[in-house]
């Protein structure tokens, strides 16, 4: 459940973006016209050399990967192999997104914890999601909503160029209407999201947040777990203080092409009382971290979020 276009570090936001960088939509645009002649397959094994090329030629997002993946695995993680896997799953998932779509190619999924997915779908008052950017957040968003027999609220971030704005703008306006419980948010500068937000979840709809990865003006927490601290954004735990309703754990894994795996655990923070934004971060982190310690390579988070503290 992630941006698709967030493998480099989000450019200054008073400073567009260059002209065919990485950031625009150029390139998805041409990988779709392509994608209507070539088969999957080829694709699928395209993949591999253009995301070790990106790998080499993109030095800050990179580092920032195995610097985060070193803090996690301090063994394996700072290889650079472990730093392409993350690339290369980020490439094959981006490449299902635009499958399903742009072309309905349908996704196959495994539900993992199909008990707490009802008791969400039953609880009567609002409820917060958290997740963190792994899988595809986009198709795994529209999976809920079809599903899903409440309203569902997702936050995204700003996109990093007016191209992909347009683009990723008739994307999820499509998506919304073929899925109309689904409801999509940007997360911009003075537009006070979180009150609103609020407001939907005092009023009982679901609302689905990013918990791992700190971007642009947000206020970031730290927490740390087993010698590991974690930036993690301070909005969604503020959310869970001032509302006072359950937070449940939802994660997104790739299993294979067009495959996913949904996993939903037991709420974390049960809500009905009022709870200190320390304490839901503590509760949060202990599930966050268990995930990605189980799916490092699909962490798609490419700025230094993790660091271990020193022994």
């Amino acid at each position: 459940m992630l941006s698709a276009d967030s493998a480099t570090n989000q450019p200054n936001a008073h400073v567009p973006p260059p002209r065919l960088g990485l950031h625009d939509a150029f390139w998805t645009q041409a990988m779709l016209f392509f994608m209507r002649w070539l088969p999957m397959q080829v694709f699928t094994l395209l993949a591999y050399p253009v995301s070790a090329l990106i790998y080499l030629l993109a030095p800050r997002p990179r580092e920032a990967v195995r610097a985060n993946l070193s803090a996690l695995n301090p063994r394996t993680g700072s290889s650079s192999l472990a730093g392409y896997q993350v690339f290369l799953q980020f490439a094959l998932t981006y490449l299902d997104r635009l499958w399903h779509l742009h072309f309905r190619r349908e996704i196959d999924w495994e539900i993992i914890g199909k008990e707490d997915f009802d008791d969400l779908e039953k609880h009567s008052g609002g409820a917060l999601i958290f997740t963190v950017h792994s899988g595809n957040y986009d198709i795994g968003a529209g999976l809920f909503a079809r599903r899903f027999d409440r309203s569902i609220h997702t936050v995204r971030m700003p996109e990093a160029s007016d191209s992909l704005k347009k683009l990723r703008g008739e994307e999820l306006r499509n998506e919304e209407r073929r899925e109309p419980n689904l409801h999509i948010h940007y997360n911009e500068p003075g537009n006070h999201l979180g009150m609103e937000l609020c407001r939907r979840l005092l009023a009982g709809d679901v609302v689905c947040v990013q918990g791992d990865r700190v971007m642009g003006d947000m206020s970031p927490a730290h927490a740390s777990i087993d010698g590991v601290t974690y930036q993690i954004p301070r909005g969604p735990l503020v959310l869970a203080e001032v509302t006072g309703v359950p937070c449940f754990p939802v994660f997104l894994s790739r299993r294979g092409r067009l495959s996913y795996r949904i996993e939903i655990g037991k709420p974390f923070f049960e809500g009905g009382r009022k709870a200190k934004a320390d304490e839901i971060s503590a509760a949060w982190l202990k599930v966050m971290h268990r995930f990605l310690l189980k799916h490092w390579d699909q962490w798609f988070v490419f700025e230094p979020l993790v660091t271990r503290d020193p022994a």
